[in-house]
């Protein structure tokens, strides 16, 4: 039977990937302080109080910032980081994001629940301080298209990234969201959007285009304005 001393010093000549499977899915707030403490020397920045919970997965850390006071739950997925492929790309600029391309910056005061998805390759997304997101939301700065712009007729466009790269096109661009935005239940917020603070987008709605105006009620798919969220005097 091997000695304490030997079984510790197996266990610390793991690889990296046996050693980050064990804190990503480690439970209880050991788990809890372990991946934090593990995520502040890899992220871009993580500020106090942050809770991220079992199964996260961030895709390039180095360009993820989140701040304090911010709950990362179970199976999150987020990804940042530069695309230098040379697919063809639809770009969107949206003036409203400020930070560097790639970057996925969280404020403080979130809560990013159970198997929400947000992707800021190439583009960026901004979640502002104080938003609100349900489960299942899906953000994403950067997705397959169902076709190419520079030739729409090209039957071999498909929606992989297992095919050859003049088969792909991507469309790409930042998302921002102000404070206080909520996202409900199942719905999606496409490249290039932005929504202005104190907005809310209704359950299984599909954001996919446009700048949509502080305190709106967004609704559909596709989305659009159908009032306020807050409204002075009745309800």
């Amino acid at each position: 039977m091997k000695s304490l001393r030997e079984l510790l010093r197996m266990f610390y000549s793991f690889p990296g990937d046996v050693w980050l499977g064990f804190i990503i899915n480690l439970p209880g707030e050991c788990g809890f302080c372990l991946r934090y403490l593990y995520w502040k020397a890899r992220l871009r920045s993580l500020g106090q109080h942050v809770r991220i919970g079992t199964g996260v997965y961030f895709q390039n850390p180095k360009f993820i910032s989140i701040s304090a006071n911010t709950w990362i739950d179970k199976n999150v997925i987020i990804m940042a980081g530069l695309d230098n492929s040379n697919r063809e790309k639809i770009i969107i600029d949206n003036p409203d994001y400020i930070f560097a391309k790639g970057h996925v910056v969280i404020g403080a005061n979130i809560h990013v629940p159970p198997y929400c998805i947000i992707s800021g390759i190439d583009s960026g997304v901004c979640i502002s301080d104080g938003c609100g997101l349900t489960a299942n939301c899906k953000i994403y700065a950067f997705t397959h298209h169902y076709r190419s712009i520079k030739d729409p007729g090209n039957h071999h466009i498909t929606l992989g990234s297992m095919v050859p790269a003049q088969d792909q096109c991507i469309i790409s661009g930042p998302v921002f969201l102000g404070k206080n935005v909520g996202i409900a239940l199942n719905s999606v917020i496409l490249p290039g959007v932005s929504i202005l603070s104190d907005s809310f987008v209704a359950i299984n709605s599909v954001v996919h285009k446009g700048r949509y105006p502080s305190n709106s009620m967004l609704e559909g798919c596709p989305a659009k304005v159908v009032g306020a969220r807050f409204k002075n005097g009745t309800a």
